[in-house]
């Protein structure tokens, strides 16, 4: 007897024939129910998948953030989805390309709800200071160039308030209630991935001034004093204080410190908190 094939929420076929893209999304991979697209992508990527495959879910039973902090994907609520890239960058600039993410995001949600969309360095977009999309950038790099790189992204799409764990209620939220109305997941991921395609394949070393501006168009946070503690063990914790001047060509987040200096952080090192009035 053959084993039955299970229905897809989406078909591959349905969405591709909706892409503009010439690159993204023309090998994609769908699951209603998978533990990580970034980790399946890992394992596709080191078989050699194309620049651009996609792998989204409807469902990731261990979805995780930066830090390793697990990322709710709950079944027909968000858009979960990876997508590999093997950008012509220096390992050092490695760090854009979630700020770039980031800066997508934000277009794309601002076409549905307007105003109030905006970044929080290195990896989230937020609305009133709520989470609404997060990013995981994972890359493999052989003999120091950068073999690949694994994009994964979460988006809160049509979760309730009253669907996210308790503990999250006061930091996250949804486009549906950011916007206080329905969003089409698929019109959201198709809009997504054409504007990923326009701005992270093809040169990117000659695209790092522009996008490091198209970051900054949607940060709230320049010229405000900000606390950045590194380590995530209260022992090992070490706090700097200065004024957000803005980004490095790698991501890195500049701080004028109070001696007048300058101090780059990395992403995966600081968690950010606005210094207290």
């Amino acid at each position: 007897m053959s084993r039955r094939t299970e229905t897809l929420f989406w078909q591959p076929e349905a969405v591709q024939a909706l892409l503009p893209t010439r690159i993204v999304g023309k090998n994609l991979v769908i699951f209603n129910r998978i533990t990580s697209t970034n980790d399946f992508l890992k394992r596709i990527a080191r078989r050699g998948a194309a620049t651009g495959t996609v792998v989204l879910a409807d469902e990731q039973t261990a979805g995780r953030g930066r830090l390793q902090r697990p990322w709710q994907s709950p079944p027909g609520k968000g858009l979960w989805f990876s997508i590999l890239l093997r950008p012509q960058l220096a390992p050092e600039n490695i760090g854009i390309i979630s700020l770039a993410i980031a800066a997508v995001a934000a277009e794309a949600f601002a076409k549905i709800g307007g105003e109030g969309f905006h970044v929080k360095w290195p990896n989230d977009v937020m609305f009133n200071g709520k989470k609404v999309c997060g990013i995981l950038c994972e890359t493999q790099i052989v003999q120091d160039e950068i073999e690949a790189v694994i994009a994964g992204v979460g988006v809160n799409v049509l979760q309730t308030k009253q669907e996210f764990a308790p503990a999250l209620r006061s930091r996250a939220t949804s486009l549906a209630q950011a916007c206080g109305k329905f969003v089409d997941r698929q019109h959201l991921l198709i809009d997504l991935l054409t504007l990923l395609e326009r701005d992270l394949f093809g040169n990117l070393r000659s695209k790092l001034a522009l996008l490091k501006a198209a970051w900054c168009s949607h940060c709230y946070d320049f010229g405000q004093h900000l606390t950045v503690t590194l380590g995530t063990k209260e022992k090992l914790k070490r706090m700097t204080t200065g004024v957000f001047e803005g980004v490095g060509d790698g991501g890195e987040l500049i701080l004028r410190l109070s001696n007048g200096t300058s101090q780059f952080f990395s992403a995966g090192e600081i968690t950010l908190a606005r210094e207290a009035a």
